[in-house]
C-alpha cells in the first residue's frame, strides 16, 4: 500500500527525470558514434567510380552546404560534410570497404542517404556475424536513445539538398 509519502516521493523522482531530459535536449549534443556499414573490398576502379559519384553528389548541392573531402589517403578514403559536419565517410581497410554515417546525419543532411543508397547498389554486404568478426560494431542502443533525447539539428546547420 503506498503512503501519502512513498506517493510524494514518487512524483519527485518523476520530476527530477523529466527534468533530466529536458536538460539533455538543450545541452547535449548529437553522439558522434557512427553507424557502420562494411562490404566485401573493391577493387581501386569500384573505389575511384565510389569516389566519382561522391565528389559529383557534393559539387551538385555545394551551395546547399555540402562539401567532399579526401581523407588523410586519397586513396583509400574520402568523406562527405553539411557546412563543415562529417555526414558520411567512405574508408577502404583491406579486406572490408566501410561505409560511416555518424547518428544523427539523416537530421542533418537527409539527402546524403541518397548518396548513400547509390554507393551501396553495387557493393556486396557483410552479414551481421561477418561484420562482428570483423570488428565492425553497430552503435550502442544508449547511443540510439541519446540521439533521440537530443532532438533535431537546428535550420541553418543543415543541408537541404
Amino acid at each position: 500500500m503506498r503512503t501519502p509519502l512513498m506517493k510524494a516521493h514518487h512524483a519527485v523522482m518523476w520530476v527530477l527525470f523529466l527534468a533530466m531530459v529536458v536538460a539533455a535536449r538543450i545541452h547535449w549534443p548529437e553522439p558522434e558514434e557512427p553507424e557502420i556499414l562494411a562490404y566485401q573490398g573493391v577493387s581501386d576502379e569500384m573505389f575511384s567510380t565510389l569516389r566519382r559519384h561522391a565528389l559529383r553528389f557534393a559539387e551538385a548541392r555545394a551551395r546547399d552546404g555540402f562539401e567532399f573531402t579526401d581523407g588523410s589517403n586519397a586513396a583509400s578514403s574520402f568523406q562527405i560534410q553539411c557546412r563543415g559536419v562529417p555526414v558520411l565517410y567512405v574508408e577502404r581497410r583491406h579486406p572490408l570497404l566501410l561505409i560511416s554515417l555518424p547518428l544523427g546525419a539523416g537530421r542533418r543532411a537527409p539527402a546524403i542517404f541518397y548518396l548513400q543508397a547509390t554507393l551501396q547498389w553495387p557493393l556486396q554486404p557483410l552479414s551481421y556475424l561477418e561484420q562482428f568478426l570483423a570488428g565492425v560494431q553497430e552503435p550502442a542502443v544508449q547511443d540510439r536513445l541519446l540521439l533521440m533525447v537530443t532532438g533535431g539539428v537546428p535550420e541553418d546547420e543543415r543541408c537541404r539538398g
